[in-house]
């Protein structure tokens, strides 16, 4: 038996070949695979995504204050509420990136670092892991010093608040719902 009890090595696809279909370092690979199916199926042609692996973590007030970023998404197409996120640089933690990234975004530095998880942000073609977190007892240090394209407003909510926001379709993008609900199902926020 494994390990891992929601593992079943008899379900798991041969990859019988694998070419790189697309690269564009660091952040997009496509890999074209050859792969057969414990049932014998046999697809020529299954497209794997690969995307950096990145921390996302829901960043608490030392007051109990929620720190959120409004911000436009271009692949979402919206303005919306998001939590700090960014990509696990080589040598990285998912801790330690998502610390930095915190630092970065907002200024703030956390206390206790509360692991949620990581998913896999698609079932089918991979396209990296998602280390979802929560940051409590952050307090700011600096101004922020991100250096990113994307322009935001940061806000102080409450849970209540960011629910409602998640109810009317604020929260469009899947990996900041995740660890929205995430950390709601466990009663962290």
């Amino acid at each position: 038996m494994s390990a891992n009890p929601f593992d079943r090595n008899d379900t798991h696809w041969k990859v019988l070949s694998d070419e790189i279909a697309f690269d564009a370092p660091p952040f997009l690979r496509v890999n074209r695979q050859h792969i057969k199916t414990p049932e014998g199926l046999s697809v020529d042609d299954f497209y794997q995504v690969d995307l950096p692996s990145f921390a996302i973590a829901i960043p608490i007030l030392e007051d109990g204050g929620i720190l959120t970023q409004w911000q436009y998404k271009h692949g979402a197409g919206q303005y919306s509420l998001t939590f700090p996120a960014g990509h696990i640089n080589a040598g990285e933690t998912p801790e330690d990136a998502m610390r930095r990234e915190l630092l970065e975004e907002t200024g703030c530095v956390a206390g206790e670092a509360v692991h949620l998880g990581a998913c896999a942000v698609n079932a089918n073609q991979g396209c990296g892991l998602a280390h979802m977190m929560v940051l409590k007892d952050c307090r700011k240090q600096q101004e922020p010093d991100h250096n990113d394209i994307e322009a935001w407003d940061l806000r102080i909510m409450d849970a209540a608040s960011i629910d409602e926001a998640a109810a009317q379709g604020g929260l469009a993008i899947l990996s900041q719902f995740a660890v929205w609900y995430a950390a709601r199902a466990r009663k962290i926020v």
